[in-house]
C-alpha cells in the first residue's frame, strides 16, 4: 500500500490530538505530569488550522490573533472542520517553546526554543549543545504528551469519559481563556 494511503488511514488521530490539546487547555487541564521532562504545559496559541473535505471540494479556513478565545474556530468545529495544523506553546518549569504542529505528520515546524545564553569564549560548543538538549526537550514533552493521548485514546476512558465531554464542549461553544490554566 503506498505511504500517503497508511498516512490517510491514521490521519485522524492527529487531528484529535491537536483538539484534544485545544480542549483540555480551554478547560483548564492543560498540564500534564511526565516522568521525562516532568510537569508540562501545552495550549493552543495565536494560529489555528481546520478544513473539511466535501462534495464541493476542500474547504480551508485559518484562524490567527491574539484573541484567545478562537470564536471563529470553535464555530468552524461545530461544522465539522477538522484541525489540520496549530501553534502551539509548550511550558516546562521557566522555559517556554512556540511551534506549529500539523496534523498529518506531527511535526514541529518553525520551532522556537528558549534563548540560550552562554558565553562564546568560554565554551564555544556549547551553546550548540545547549540548543540541542532544548530542542530535545520540546521533542520529548510532545512525545509524552501524545503517549497521554493515546493511551486514553484506546482506553475505555475515551469513550465513556473524555469524547462525551469533548463533544459537550465543542457543542455548547463554552469560551474560556486559555491564559487562565497557565501558572
Amino acid at each position: 500500500m503506498p505511504l500517503m494511503e497508511e498516512v490517510r488511514k491514521g490521519e485522524f488521530l492527529g487531528r484529535e490530538f491537536l483538539l484534544w490539546i485545544w480542549f483540555k487547555a480551554d478547560m483548564g487541564e492543560g498540564r500534564f505530569d511526565l516522568d521525562e521532562p516532568g510537569p508540562v504545559e501545552m495550549w493552543v496559541d495565536r494560529k489555528i488550522v481546520l478544513q473539511s473535505e466535501g462534495d464541493e471540494g476542500v474547504e480551508k479556513i485559518t484562524c490567527s490573533g491574539y484573541n484567545p478565545y478562537m470564536r471563529e474556530a470553535r464555530f468552524a468545529l461545530t461544522g465539522n472542520k477538522k484541525i489540520t495544523e496549530a501553534i502551539i506553546r509548550l511550558a516546562v518549569g521557566d522555559n517556554e517553546w512556540s511551534f506549529t504542529l500539523d496534523s498529518t505528520w506531527l511535526n514541529l515546524k518553525s520551532l522556537k526554543t528558549p534563548k540560550v545564553t552562554q558565553d562564546r569564549d568560554e565554551d564555544p560548543d556549547g551553546l550548540f549543545y545547549d540548543k540541542v538538549f532544548l530542542i530535545e526537550q520540546a521533542l520529548s514533552a510532545v512525545d509524552g504528551v501524545y503517549a497521554c493521548f493515546i493511551r486514553l485514546r484506546l482506553s475505555p476512558d475515551w469513550e465513556e469519559t473524555e469524547r462525551p465531554r469533548l463533544l459537550d464542549w465543542i457543542s455548547k461553544g463554552r469560551i474560556s481563556d486559555p491564559r487562565k490554566s497557565r501558572r
